[in-house]
């Protein structure tokens, strides 16, 4: 029902603004050819009139060729003869000729005139008048026409002649006069010939000539909308309504990998825009089917991320306290890695009743890579240690192994140590990795500047230099990646080793786990809601030294 409905609103809409268009133009039209047509009829009809007076004047001197005024003459008398009869039918030829109003001939005096006049009904009337008053300018007119010279061609246009007019209402119709003087054989004014022309044909003839524009008009527009509209309806509104129609099974149509044919051909935009339309139906197909591989390849991914992830979480102490059998020491560490997977690690175990092995590394690169070269670093320092090597002859055998086959020339920061915890010595040695921070019984957190070298993997033949670092009873060692001194806030802004140490020694008389926690808390305060860039791994053991049973 909507289909349709929206074909039928478009439809009907589209028929009422033509409509009203229509009707507008065609007033605006008639209005418009009304104003002009009535502007050059009425220059017409004085012209027309003008001619009638014109020839009213040339034979009226032609029949008073005597040079006494006789038509004064037949006024004064009241006789006719011959000529007079042939003056009178010659007004009424013209009067019918020119469909006058009624022509008059005027013999002017001081203060009143005698005519002769002749009326549109042919009726004679009263034709010979004693005398008549002026009314009006009348008198004015008459007088200038009798001083007027006249050119006996018939010519309208001749510059010569004075056009002498006036426009005046007679019982409620407007009249158009024209005065032109009548001639004496010796060419003097003896009379005026005056043509007078009703004004109401030409407004009825307007008028009854807009009608019928506006019909003529009505009839060809409406015809002509009629046309246009079938032609919108076949071009415009039946391919927009197919389309709008294609446009809602859209989603069953990519459900079913069905591609779209609107069928539309019209040749012109709304094709392209249905073909344009077609197009997208059909990529959206194509893009629905790539992205569900990409969405199962993802998943896929995922899954093996999450196995990863479990794995290498496997891999690394997670149950404490690691030694519940042990007084002599307490250990705790964290790895909070940046993506589903790290390179850093951590790692301790007992190489044997009185030695505690501690490594703590950082990998190059970040997610399953850095996560597999951690796992092999990892197994190898954890063997060689266990084989009761020292740190530096380990770090030495691991990075020999490691430039055998490093394709891709990755490396790994180390800080290996061994605590004898009989005297609390801790041999160690650090392979390009952070300084730790160590807290004596009486004193405070402090960075160790131990001796460093270069990374594990980096250069084949590398030697490593080894340290020996005594802690009394109640001591603290605190090592860490470059995630921690490395955090960054919205500010760009680095978290850096003086904020550790700050919050290290708010918390330095507490146990390694609350230490720990006390560091997380300060960077996660400083980096507010800027991502994680790095693998954030912590680790801290506090040294208790032989305990008396």
């Amino acid at each position: 029902m909507e289909k349709n409905k929206f074909g039928k609103s478009l439809a009907f809409k589209t028929m009422l603004r033509l409509f009203i268009i229509v009707i507008a133009l065609s007033l605006i039209c008639a209005a418009v050819i009304g104003v002009i047509s009535y502007n050059n009829l009425a220059a017409e009809v004085r012209n027309y009139t003008y001619e009638a007076a014109i020839k009213g004047t040339v034979v009226m001197s032609s029949s008073n060729p005597a040079d006494d005024n006789i038509i004064e003459k037949y006024l004064k008398t009241g006789e006719t003869d011959k000529n007079y009869e042939n003056i009178f039918l010659n007004l009424l030829l013209i009067n019918d000729d020119y469909g006058l109003q009624c022509c008059d001939v005027f013999v002017p005096h001081e203060d009143y005139i005698t005519y002769l006049t002749s009326t549109d009904d042919k009726e004679l009337g009263e034709s010979l008048n004693k005398e008549a008053k002026y009314y009006g300018n009348e008198k004015d007119y008459v007088s200038r026409a009798m001083n007027a010279s006249l050119d006996t061609e018939l010519n309208p246009d001749n510059s010569k002649r004075e056009n002498i007019y006036t426009e005046n209402e007679k019982n409620g119709v407007k009249i158009v006069t024209y005065y032109t003087p009548v001639l004496d054989s010796k060419g003097n004014a003896v009379a005026v010939f005056a043509a007078s022309y009703s004004t109401d044909k030409v407004l009825g003839t307007i008028f009854g000539f807009i009608w019928e524009l506006i019909g003529v008009s009505l009839g060809v527009m409406l015809l002509s909308v009629i046309i246009f509209y079938f032609s919108i309806r076949k071009h415009i509104i039946k391919p927009v309504t197919k389309l709008t129609k294609s446009v809602r099974t859209i989603n069953e149509s990519v459900k079913n990998k069905e591609v779209i044919n609107t069928g539309i051909r019209t040749g012109d935009e709304i094709e392209e825009l249905a073909v344009s339309f077609e197009d997208m139906n059909r990529d959206l197909i194509g893009y629905i089917d790539e992205n569900t591989k990409i969405t199962a390849e993802k998943q896929r991914i995922d899954t093996e991320l999450s196995l990863a992830t479990g794995i290498q979480a496997g891999m690394l102490p997670d149950k404490f306290p690691a030694f519940p059998d042990r007084k002599d020491f307490d250990i705790y560490a964290s790895m909070t890695p940046a993506k589903e997977v790290g390179g850093d690690f951590y790692d301790f175990f007992m190489i044997d009743e009185n030695r505690l092995g501690i490594v703590i590394a950082d990998v190059s690169g970040k997610g399953i890579p850095a996560a597999l070269f951690m796992m092999h670093s990892k197994i190898l320092l954890k063997s060689y240690i266990m084989m009761k090597q020292t740190p530096k002859a380990a770090l030495e055998e691991v990075n020999r192994q490691i430039c055998e086959n490093n394709p891709e020339e990755m490396f790994v920061t180390v800080w290996l140590g061994v605590l004898d915890l009989r005297t609390g010595v801790f041999t160690a040695a650090n392979a390009g990795h952070e300084k730790p921070a160590v807290k004596q019984a009486d004193g405070h957190f402090e960075l160790l500047k131990d001796k460093h070298g270069i990374m594990v993997g980096y250069m084949e033949g590398v030697r490593f230099k080894e340290y020996e670092l005594q802690l009394t009873k109640g001591a603290k060692l605190f090592l860490y990646t470059d995630g921690v001194a490395e955090a960054t806030n919205a500010n760009d802004e680095l978290f850096g080793t003086d904020r550790m140490i700050e919050a290290l020694r708010t918390a330095e008389d507490k146990s390694p786990k609350e230490i720990l926690a006390a560091v997380d808390a300060a960077v996660d305060v400083f980096v507010g809601e800027a991502p994680q860039f790095d693998d954030l791994t912590m680790l801290c053991i506090e040294y208790n030294g032989e305990i008396e049973e």
